[in-house]
């Protein structure tokens, strides 16, 4: 009952708080007020939503739900040409991956077979969102995709026996079927996940020159 009553207060501050805003801020369009990354009331949101999680089965979930909606809101994003936000949306979705990872070396077999069945699914939507952008901003997603794909092998291979090895090697092939042949995420004939080329701080909304450019 406690916690109940800490999630409603929760919300209601979050509501506060946007109401009591400068006009500035109460001019953003609704929509982003309940869906950008970068909304405070989202930001709360989810951070009551994940303290709510009562094992780690559940904050798993919790996180998950929280990585589909950065995919969610940066496909529509670029379907409207802005790749600056896409891109650090797909950033924000890989910082909450790793977090992800971290949590499911102790979580139940069945919690990362459905983890790894949802990143191969992302690592496809991934896919399409890179295939009208500029070189720059392919690079900088690849690097993330890497981080993505490697977290999730060293999860399935966390405790080292020959089955857990296979099934690292599986995964990697099944995400090499969904994923541009002529990508870097891999090194050259091998199931290695290649190293990573650029470093851009976790949720970081500046890219390289030219990355948020959209091919004609």
């Amino acid at each position: 009952m406690h916690r109940i009553l800490l999630y409603i207060g929760g919300i209601i501050f979050a509501l506060f708080v946007i109401m009591s805003s400068p006009k500035p801020t109460l001019a953003a369009p609704l929509g982003d007020i309940f869906s950008s990354q970068d909304s405070l009331f989202v930001r709360i949101q989810e951070r009551i939503e994940y303290f709510f999680a009562f094992n780690i089965q559940q904050k798993v979930i919790i996180l998950e739900k929280q990585a589909e909606r950065r995919l969610t809101r940066a496909e529509n994003l670029v379907k409207t040409k802005d790749v600056g936000q896409a891109l650090s949306l797909i950033k924000s979705y890989e910082t909450l991956k790793e977090k992800q990872g971290d949590l499911i070396r102790g979580a139940p077999t069945t919690v990362l077979d459905k983890a790894k069945e949802q990143t191969i699914k992302q690592q496809a939507r991934i896919e399409d969102m890179k295939e009208d952008m500029s070189e720059e901003a392919k690079e900088l997603i690849e690097d993330g995709q890497k981080t993505v794909i490697k977290t999730m092998m060293d999860t399935i291979d966390d405790s080292g026996t020959k089955e857990d090895k296979d099934e690292a090697t599986e995964f990697a092939e099944e995400i090499k079927n969904v994923i541009d042949p002529g990508s870097n995420i891999f090194s050259p004939g091998t199931n290695e996940v290649a190293p990573g080329t650029l470093e851009v701080a976790p949720g970081a909304s500046e890219v390289a020159p030219g990355a948020q450019d959209i091919k004609p």
